[in-house]
């Protein structure tokens, strides 16, 4: 973890605010490495973030068993942790006026057009990529709502400022990506 700016006592409060940022998110363990850049004189804000690789996703047979009776989906739960996840994601591909829950364990979906087999119920990959670009904005300075964002993979790459952002800042937007990607 690295803070990179021209005022010391600026990246220290910096740096302390990062590391409270990621403890109270819990996401200390899920970063490989992480460059924050920042210039105030020219307003400008770079975070780079690498992230550790995440856990597998989790489909329906890995909480539940189920069944196809007379065009009705019957889910039986078996990790209730999930089934929020697993809801949600019924009534996105589903509508909820097809899914109904007759009890706690229990879940039915009318006329149902997933593949069972196949439906992802969550995703850790996307729920660590969420908490990362909350812990960025919560550090970003008040009022950066100028943004370029260029993540992709396993790294989360934003650069911000009050103002639009101009071109030359592009070069050291992309030094610190490499860094971080070599890191």
């Amino acid at each position: 973890m690295y803070v990179e700016c021209y005022d010391e006592v600026g990246a220290q409060v910096y740096d302390t605010l990062l590391r409270h940022t990621l403890q109270d998110l819990k996401l200390a363990r899920a970063i490989s490495a992480i460059k924050i850049f920042i210039e105030p004189r020219e307003p400008i804000f770079i975070g780079v973030v690498k992230l550790e690789k995440a856990s597998t996703p989790i489909y329906l047979n890995d909480i539940a068993s189920y069944k196809l009776e007379e065009n009705v989906l019957k889910i039986t739960v078996e990790n209730e942790d999930y089934t929020p996840n697993l809801l949600r994601a019924l009534w996105e591909k589903e509508g909820r006026i097809n899914v109904t829950q007759p009890d706690r364990y229990k879940i039915e979906v009318e006329n149902p057009t997933i593949d069972a087999e196949k439906l992802m119920i969550h995703n850790p990959s996307q729920e660590l990529k969420r908490k990362v670009y909350d812990a960025l904005f919560r550090i970003i300075p008040e009022g950066f709502r100028m943004t370029r964002n260029a993540s992709e993979g396993n790294l989360i790459s934003i650069m911000c400022s009050d103002e639009i952002i101009d071109e030359k800042w592009n070069k050291k937007f992309n030094e610190v990506i490499e860094e971080v990607k070599n890191q």
